[in-house]
């Protein structure tokens, strides 16, 4: 009795394992992927598709991905793990050359699986993006676009239409503020935020010289084309239209005040579009519009860059499963997960209207809609800052003295900028740690032409 009833045992043990092979890979078969990021803004729905992805092509293919998302400790919690050989498999990374130089992470083209990625997106990259010693390290993901937000309500209440040039926005701002009272401000300028000068000052430029502060057709640095716009943003400041504090607030004090009505217009982000209905609610309708031009009829496409992709750590070609991170990553960087962080109004695509265009969500933000209009945008190249040697004031530094008055000759301390930096990109080029032509744009002019 007892032989028999340990054969049914055996039998329906069996039974089970063979159900499990059936329908996808076997336990001791799965393997593991670990994905990394900081991203919290769009976490729901990548754990969604992610979830997805495990129940399905996981199961089938034997993969299960577990991703973890870091608060504002990533970065140092990323290099302890990645220097001591624990790293994850699939990561966001702010130091793509050092990690590549290092060994921590691989080149995608080591892994045939991703070469169809690596040739879609190869448009949208460039050295000191994802390229890194002639061979790809990541592949740009999503782009973060930028403007001005209106508070329709305030600029109602003065008569006023939307402006489309820098005087107009200041005479927006300086009627607004004198009809406040003290209440109510025409802009805010949010200081505190480490990238101001980045999203507020050297891109916002663009939209009006037609490139950055490095001049990607002559290979040269070009801070003095700076001037223009430093003396619009003191403008704000000298009549007294700028937001009090603004030398040390952060964005998300600009933000809660934006949202309480007491300003009329403010830099933002894409991001802001869920920042403005979840974590700092608005009462009022507000407009998205780009940043304005000194000149509305000589006015580019303002240069945006490409945010912060996913890099392949060491461990997965150590451990022999590339193959398994490749099926993942091609999910990943698939129109079906674009579609739905477009959908949920969270990210936008490196592919842009490509994506866009096969929205299926009808009640899309009018203002998701505007940051994520790529006619108004232009991905430009990176920089080559980060491979300069810089003794003193950096340029940020610089700017940030010029808007509070530290440095009232605004155009010495410019030109100083550009004979400092230009020498440092000698230096760096005679080194071999600068190929110039990686910065060299020859198409600039044609993608910055403004064509709405």
């Amino acid at each position: 009795m007892k032989t028999r009833k340990l054969l049914a045992i055996t039998l329906c043990l069996s039974l089970l394992l063979t159900m499990c092979v059936i329908g996808g890979a076997s336990a001791e078969d799965v393997q593991t992927i670990r994905m990394w990021s900081n991203d919290q803004h769009d976490q729901k729905v990548i754990n969604a598709k992610i979830e997805e992805f495990n129940e399905t092509i996981g199961k089938e293919k034997g993969i299960a991905v577990e991703y973890t998302v870091y608060g504002s400790d990533y970065y140092s919690t990323l290099d302890v793990a990645v220097s001591a050989d624990q790293g994850p498999d699939i990561f966001k990374c702010n130091k793509i050359g050092n990690y590549a130089e290092a060994g921590y992470i691989i080149p995608w083209e080591s892994e045939p699986a991703l070469k169809s990625l690596v040739d879609r997106f190869s448009f949208y990259n460039a050295p000191g993006y994802g390229e890194f010693f002639d061979q790809t390290y990541s592949v740009p993901i999503r782009v973060t676009t930028y403007g001005i937000a209106c508070n329709n309500e305030i600029f109602a209440a003065n008569g006023l239409e939307l402006p489309t040039t820098w005087q107009e926005m200041q005479d927006a701002a300086r009627v607004i503020t004198e009809n406040g009272r003290g209440r109510q401000y025409g802009y805010a300028l949010a200081m505190g935020y480490g990238s101001y000068h980045y999203f507020y000052v050297t891109l916002a430029n663009g939209a009006s010289t037609g490139d950055e502060y490095f001049n990607h057709t002559t290979g040269k640095y070009d801070f003095a084309s700076l001037s223009g716009f430093l003396n619009h943003v003191k403008a704000f400041i000298t009549d007294g239209s700028m937001f009090p504090g603004f030398e040390t607030m952060d964005g998300d004090t600009a933000r809660a005040q934006f949202s309480a009505g007491n300003i009329g217009m403010i830099g933002v982000m894409s991001s802001d579009v869920t920042t403005f209905k979840n974590q700092f609610p608005c009462d009022f309708e507000w407009t998205m519009i780009p940043y304005p031009a000194q000149d509305a009829a000589n006015r580019y496409k303002e240069p945006v860059g490409v945010s912060m992709s996913y890099v392949i750590g060491n461990a997965a070609q150590k451990g022999g499963y590339t193959d398994k991170v490749a099926e993942f990553l091609n999910f990943l960087y698939s129109d079906e997960l674009f579609v739905a962080t477009n959908d949920a109004q969270v990210d936008i695509s490196i592919l842009g209207n490509e994506i866009t265009s096969q929205s299926t969500n009808a009640d899309l933000d009018p203002n998701w809609i505007r940051f994520s209009d790529m006619d108004v945008f232009s991905i430009k190249y990176p920089n080559p800052d980060s491979n300069l040697t810089i003794e003193g004031d950096t340029y940020q530094d610089v700017i940030s003295k010029i808007i509070t008055g530290v440095i009232t000759d605004a155009d010495a301390a410019l030109n100083e900028l550009d004979v400092k930096y230009n020498a440092a990109l000698d230096a760096a080029v005679a080194a071999g740690k600068v190929k110039l032509e990686d910065y060299i744009d020859s198409d600039i002019a044609a993608k910055m032409q403004w064509t709405k």
